[in-house]
């Protein structure tokens, strides 16, 4: 099954600081079914397999008519209303599947129908109202939402004594991140225009709604055996309008795939965050490894500069946006699209230039992206029930196995003193680098895997890959194993870009002279 990653944002009546509390939530994963009229869950120790057991109310915590608690249907009436609360004994945990700060998910059995489900458990921090208010909105876009790409919410479990709360959702093999990132798999086009096709098919229908999903990535992209594609994890989602009446938060999406418009603080956007997600989750498709791996919001923002050029003057001139005058560069950069993955299809390169505008406004709409002729030329998208069986991965999955090579590898290198240390310099001077730097990659246009055609061209000659490292270190893909998802320190007020690019930079520079006298 795929993680959901359920992190927290303010918009409409969410203050704030509940926003930063709930912005940092670890990856997780959804679930399944049920209905009819039920009791109340409380789940057992984490991960043991075994049924639910209700607990008793505590005092003031009577339910309504309909069974649900007051602590929830006081505040999120709306969200639950017409529906019921599972059964607490109707389900069987098998073992659990994520955590984060505020959520646990599961993988567990109903008991009624034998299906297997996902289910996350949202615990609220002292009963705060906000809290409530902040799953409510999430139950309530989830309601709105029915497209055969798009997670459907299929029940609600509570708690009455922990006070916390169950979604149950479709349980799912795979989420694409985890695909993408395991040996041995490397997609051709046709399974790229596949994936891509339902991931805008599921966008479309989430806009028509009026939902922002603000979280696209890997991880939130999840994959049954069928090859169905379903966008999860709505934790961030928002309603938006053409003329909105309050201010967005701009602390939202994982910042690999994060807007230039929200790094810049944005508070009024729109579909054009999701579509620069999506642009960024098809170039990754097509590299085989996330295409701009910033580690803070600075070198986020350098990245997309190296990479999509940085915006007209005009666009700086006539520009409100808070963080525009830290972040503007003294000198112009070019768009380097089309020389950094001049080994894509063509119709693949124009798509992603088309998505990785630097002006929102220039991306157009999931709608336009669905005509583009990328989806129409040969090879066409494959039918997903074409798609190959995978064994079950995710991102989880990923980062398990990444842990423990670590742990294995520190073991191996204890004691062994400046051996080590040199091994590690020459371990630091393989960081793959970009892509537009390989020259002897022919362009590839048939069903073949790209992954493995980039691969072969990335590796001419350990001298090719220096120099490339020397030129744009910035710009340089990260291996997986050394993901950091999280967002850094913001400029610091007064702070001169320009100046912390460069120092940025020098320490890289440094490092990598370092390394080669140590060879």
């Amino acid at each position: 099954m795929g993680c959901l990653c359920s992190k927290g944002a303010k918009d409409n009546n969410i203050n704030e600081k509940h926003l930063n509390k709930r912005k940092n939530k670890a990856a997780v994963q959804l679930v399944a079914p049920s209905s009819t009229q039920q009791d109340i869950l409380e789940g057992g120790n984490d991960g043991d397999k075994q049924s639910f057991v209700p607990k008793q109310l505590g005092d003031g915590d009577q339910p309504d008519a309909a069974g649900w608690p007051s602590w929830l249907a006081s505040v999120a009436g709306d969200a639950v209303k017409g529906w019921q609360p599972r059964r607490s004994d109707s389900f069987e945990k098998l073992e659990k599947i994520g955590e984060g700060t505020y959520s646990s998910v599961y993988k567990a059995r109903d008991l009624v129908t034998g299906k297997i489900v996902a289910m996350k458990k949202v615990r609220f921090i002292n009963m705060d109202p906000e809290s409530v208010r902040f799953m409510a909105r999430e139950i309530n876009i989830l309601r709105k939402l029915d497209h055969p790409n798009v997670m459907k919410l299929e029940g609600i479990v509570t708690s009455r004594m922990s006070r916390s709360l169950y979604l149950v959702f479709e349980y799912m093999e795979h989420d694409l991140a985890g695909l993408a990132a395991t040996p041995g798999i490397d997609f051709t086009e046709a399974q790229i225009k596949c994936y891509m096709q339902q991931l805008f098919r599921g966008l479309e229908h989430c806009h028509s709604r009026g939902v922002l999903h603000r979280d696209i990535k890997g991880a939130n992209l999840l994959i049954d055996d069928n090859g169905v594609l379903k966008i999860a994890d709505f934790g961030l989602a928002t309603f938006f309008q053409a003329d909105p009446k309050q201010p967005l938060t701009s602390r939202v999406v994982t910042l690999w795939y994060r807007a230039p418009e929200l790094l810049l603080g944005a508070t009024e956007y729109g579909v054009a965050i999701d579509l620069w997600s999506s642009g960024c989750i098809l170039a990754e498709l097509f590299a085989g490894k996330p295409i701009m791996p910033g580690r803070t919001e600075v070198e986020q923002m350098h990245k997309i500069f190296k990479l999509c050029g940085s915006p007209s003057e005009e666009y700086w001139q006539k520009t409100e946006l808070p963080h525009a005058s830290s972040f503007k560069p003294q000198k112009p950069y070019k768009c380097r699209i089309a020389a950094t993955f001049k080994n894509f299809p063509q119709s693949a390169l124009s798509l992603v230039d088309k998505l990785l505008a630097m002006e929102p406004e220039n991306r157009g709409s999931v709608a336009s992206a669905l005509r583009a002729q990328f989806f129409t030329t040969e090879p066409l998208p494959c039918d997903p029930a074409s798609l190959p069986k995978y064994p079950p991965s995710k991102e989880l999955d990923i980062k398990r196995r990444d842990d423990e090579a670590r742990r294995k590898k520190a073991e191996a290198v204890k004691g062994r003193g400046p051996e080590s240390v040199r091994r590690r310099s020459r371990d630091f001077k393989e960081v793959p680098t970009p892509e537009g730097s390989d020259t002897n990659a022919d362009s590839t246009r048939n069903r073949g895997s790209f992954r493995a055609q980039m691969s072969q061209a990335a590796n001419t000659s350990r001298e090719k890959r220096d120099k490339a490292s020397n030129e744009d270190p910035a710009s340089g893909y990260a291996p997986r194993k050394t993901k950091i998802q999280y967002s850094g320190p913001m400029v610091p007020p007064g702070g001169n870009i320009e100046d912390i690019l460069k120092e940025h930079e020098r320490q890289i520079q440094q490092v990598i002279r370092k390394a080669r006298l140590d060879k």
